[in-house]
């Protein structure tokens, strides 16, 4: 049986690009849609987050307040029009796609809504009854935790979460990181010279050893790390996706 998988990420409100994404999907026939933050832009609560870090000051939630319309309504947007696309999906939140109970409660709405569509953050869900897909979004990072302004996790908090993977012994394992790891392509970018990618998620999949991992945030590639193939589709706003053959073992970066 087929285990296809179309992946995208960093959505980052491209709404004018749903139609050549749904094409792709009506031509590939994928059996899965995976779906990687950011799903937001949020620009303005992350520069708060960030002048505030430097002003050694905490942040000014006035900026939640303000912003949180125009988040709702555009989450709201999303899952409706990913929803309507009738395909199964999972969608991973990044760093900008806080305030995460704002994230949260948009998704439980969706989830009601469109049965096709499940959020996987610090969570997993079964696939087909062969894959078990293990899913954490936002930056992981060594001690930072914020879940208001931006979606920030420390080393030992993804760690304690995703102890329980180990009790659910799947035949197959994926992993759905926001973060990439440290690689040679994954969490690079080649006009760059700098790796975005976090220790944190080499750790990770040394642990869980997973057979893919598709992440995110920064990058485009896919390369071994360890016994995994780590996978990172790139930016969905440069039209690009990945398409995963589990059972033939083929991976193809492609645009559109």
């Amino acid at each position: 049986m087929p285990r296809k998988v179309l992946a995208i990420a960093n959505f980052k409100e491209r709404f004018d690009l749903l139609p050549e994404l749904k094409r792709v999907v009506e031509d590939r026939k994928p059996d899965v849609l995976v779906v990687m933050g950011d799903i937001l832009k949020n620009e303005r609560l992350e520069r708060e987050y960030e002048k505030a870090l430097l002003s050694r000051r905490e942040p000014d939630r006035r900026v939640i307040h303000e912003e949180e319309h125009r988040i709702i309504e555009t989450l709201d947007r999303f899952f409706r029009e990913i929803g309507s696309m009738g395909i199964k999906t999972f969608v991973v939140p990044g760093k900008a796609d806080a305030p995460l109970k704002v994230f949260l409660r948009a998704s439980y709405e969706a989830e009601v809504a469109f049965p096709n569509v499940r959020v996987l953050h610090e969570g997993f869900a079964g696939w087909r009854g062969e894959f078990e897909l293990v899913g954490f979004g936002g930056l992981l990072t060594e001690n930072e935790f914020e879940e208001d302004f931006v979606l920030k996790y420390p080393r030992w908090y993804a760690e304690y979460v995703l102890k329980f993977v180990n009790e659910l012994k799947p035949r197959r394992l994926l992993t759905l990181f926001y973060t990439p790891p440290i690689g040679q392509f994954v969490d690079r970018v080649p006009e760059e010279d700098k790796h975005y990618g976090s220790a944190v998620v080499n750790t990770l999949i040394k642990t869980l050893n997973p057979e893919v991992a598709i992440v995110s945030h920064k990058g485009r590639g896919h390369e071994l790390v360890g016994g995994t193939v780590v996978v990172n589709p790139g930016e969905f706003g440069e039209r690009r996706y990945a398409f995963l053959d589990l059972t033939r073992g083929k991976i193809k970066l492609e645009t559109f």
